[in-house]
């Protein structure tokens, strides 16, 4: 009887043991891969401040599958893939992050940018002359649009909008 009773007690601890090691608290499997983004988000910054880019925007990549900095990563991705002129992947991202908002300014005159250094400059040149019409007195977008218009050979009304950007801005202007 003792034996059997040994034999019972070794079974229900083995049993127990096995049961706990499978069962998973909720969300732990969530958390793991929310902090395994979290991770591959710093390694990206980490990267992006030793100039490595590549390599950053594979890690923001990995990123993104964490809701909270989702948004944060493509942005990183879209402006490293811009400075390494990777026109593809930065047109990508920009485009991906205006599906969730449409309105935002700044990644609007992102893919512009993209769209004239990567040869698409009339639609770089409709994107600005958009954002312009909205923001008129936005500093950065007026001179992203003077350069549009340039770079499409408009040149008269690039010289005529650089006259109203001198009258808007005469202390940014040369002296």
């Amino acid at each position: 009887m003792g034996g059997a009773l040994v034999a019972l007690s070794l079974l229900s601890v083995s049993f127990f043991s096995c049961a706990s090691s499978a069962l998973a608290i909720p969300f732990e499997e969530e958390a793991r891969q929310n902090n395994a983004a979290v991770l591959a988000y710093q390694e990206g910054q980490r990267l992006e401040g030793e100039g490595k880019y590549q390599k950053a925007v594979e890690s923001y990549t990995e990123a993104l599958t964490y809701p909270k900095i989702r948004d944060a990563a493509l942005y990183k991705i879209g402006r490293l893939s811009t400075l390494s002129e990777d026109w593809d992947r930065a047109d990508e991202a920009f485009s991906e992050l205006l599906k969730d908002d449409p309105d935002n300014t700044a990644v609007r005159q992102s893919l512009a940018y993209v769209y004239c250094q990567s040869g698409r400059e009339d639609e770089g040149l409709e994107a600005y002359r958009e954002l312009h019409e909205e923001k008129p007195h936005d500093e950065k977008i007026f001179q992203g649009y003077i350069k549009a218009l340039r770079m499409n050979g408009m040149n008269e009304e690039a010289e005529s909008e650089e006259a109203a950007y001198a009258a808007l801005f005469p202390h940014l202007m040369s002296k």
